[in-house]
């Protein structure tokens, strides 16, 4: 019985060994592929813009006497590392609401690193992973104002919608 299992286990080994030997000269070809789709979110003061809509009043300015208003900090969070910010108008105008047909022309500018750029064309903005990473560097303003003074408007209500459109660059 000893005699048996003695001459089987250098088989065993010299099958194991020839098997291994074979591995060696296998070839394996992996190719792997992933996508990921650019994704860019608005963050106002450190919180995401909820919805489709953004209330922004334009007070009269104690100084300059116009309608006139400064936002806080818009910053932009996503998965790339820039985006491109204008308005999709091609002017600001606020018509009267009711009482009349009056209307308000603005101008309106993006506050970047403390210059003023046009609102109207492309701003090419940094974009942060996380709202923790949000500077001075990485944020904008935007600054609407009207072209004459408040007093020199019909007395009523004036509204308009604006968009504001994010285009990320990859």
């Amino acid at each position: 019985m000893n005699f048996f299992s003695a001459t089987l286990l250098p088989a065993t080994i010299l099958l194991w060994g020839s098997a291994a030997s074979a591995d060696n000269d296998a070839q394996l070809l992996l190719d792997i592929s992933a996508e990921s789709v650019a994704r860019v979110s608005l963050y106002y003061e450190n919180k995401p813009i909820e919805g489709d809509n953004f209330d922004f009043t334009l007070p009269v300015n104690g100084i300059s006497q116009k309608f006139e208003r400064e936002s806080g900090f818009f910053h932009i969070v996503g998965n790339i590392d820039q985006a491109d910010i204008v308005f999709a108008e091609t002017h600001f105008i606020l018509p009267q609401v009711s009482g009349g047909n009056s209307s308000i022309n603005l101008s309106g500018d993006f506050i970047f690193r403390g210059e003023s750029y046009q609102a109207l064309q492309n701003l090419r903005m940094p974009v942060i992973r996380n709202v923790g990473q949000s500077n001075v560097q990485n944020v904008v303003k935007i600054h609407f104002s009207s072209e004459k003074l408040a007093g020199d408007y019909t007395k009523g209500q004036y509204a308009n919608t604006f968009t504001l459109l994010l285009t990320p660059v990859i």
